[in-house]
């Protein structure tokens, strides 16, 4: 497997999924360069020009939720994604899925201060409606994991979600709320995030 990245860039969450899946060494991790990021080499992998991208034989995978799904798939004897049959795994997609979509939103609209009274006027076509909505749904994740988002399973979902709320939290797009640490602190004990300073210094 191949994988197009940058240093500066958020494909350095998959680097934790990768030491808990056990599977660094085989991985080709290849540098992509923002300066050369819409040269037309790139290009022809993803034409989003964006990374994390990872390519395995045919298959081409560039959205990162999409990344962390094939991988915890793929390695399934690894126990990081519930059962097809497990109804658990519901439960996992959501939290995949929010991550990329609702979460994502929210931070974009902080990040481009876009005026409170716009995103109400909006909010019944937005995926992450308002804040109060984002605030409660995280809310209510937290105090319902057990310990984990499904339950005693740790999964790729628990990864990714501590990575989006150390990010948010460090660039002051999102506060760390109380209901976050025992999540958190639960996440950051873990072998394969002993030395990942974005999520430590939370």
């Amino acid at each position: 497997m191949k994988y197009y990245s940058n240093k500066q860039s958020r494909g350095n969450t998959l680097l934790p999924l990768f030491k808990e899946l056990g599977i660094e060494q085989d991985i080709e991790m290849i540098e992509v360069e923002y300066a050369k990021i819409r040269d037309e080499e790139y290009l022809r992998i993803n034409p989003m020009a964006k990374v994390p991208c990872l390519v395995d034989g045919p298959a081409v995978i560039s959205e990162t939720a999409a990344i962390y799904a094939y991988l915890a798939d793929k390695y399934h004897e690894k126990g990081l994604a519930p059962a097809l049959n497990d109804p658990m795994r519901g439960e996992y997609l959501k939290w995949l899925f929010f991550c990329h979509g609702p979460m994502t939103e929210y931070m974009d609209i902080q990040y481009l201060q876009v005026a409170d009274a716009q995103i109400e006027k909006c909010h019944s076509a937005l995926s992450m409606g308002n804040e109060a909505s984002i605030f409660a749904f995280l809310k209510q994740g937290m105090k319902q994991a057990n310990p984990y988002l499904t339950g005693e399973q740790f999964t790729a979902a628990d990864l990714y979600l501590a990575y989006w709320i150390a990010y948010a939290v460090q660039f002051k797009l999102l506060p760390y709320l109380d209901e976050f640490d025992p999540f958190i602190q639960r996440i950051k004990k873990r072998d394969s995030v002993q030395d990942i300073e974005w999520l430590q210094k939370l």
